[in-house]
């Protein structure tokens, strides 16, 4: 089994040097491969022209939930205290359109920035 190789090389010991220097040319030729990998990795991480569409998937999506989270948090609401009352449709029917004119306004402010940012034609 070989000895850990010392900081160092003892005096009088040409194979160490050799040695050494060896392994320093290898460790700045792993450091330029390891560059090489981050900076491809790096590369693929950007987004490509095709990552528009994804962007526009994921905000159709945020804005089909904010609608639909709107119309179900004022469905319960309402539903809760139609339960709690005893008036029936009353607080079921106005948390609803309350709902929905929340989840209207959410999508609203989400397609506001994205029309700004359209180039006029």
């Amino acid at each position: 089994m070989r000895e850990p190789l010392s900081p160092t090389p003892p005096e009088g010991n040409p194979d160490a040097t050799h040695e050494d220097e060896a392994l320093r040319r290898r460790l700045e030729a792993l450091k330029a491969d390891l560059g090489t990998a981050q900076q491809e990795e790096a590369d693929k991480a950007l987004p490509s022209r095709r990552g528009a569409d994804d962007g526009a998937i994921g905000k159709g999506l945020r804005a089909g939930s904010e609608l639909l989270a709107g119309v179900l948090v004022g469905g319960g609401i309402g539903y809760m205290l139609d339960n709690q009352t005893g008036l029936s449709p009353l607080f079921l029917i106005t948390f609803v359109l309350i709902g929905m004119g929340a989840g209207f306004w959410n999508v609203y402010r989400l397609t506001v920035p994205m029309a700004r940012k359209r180039p006029k034609e």
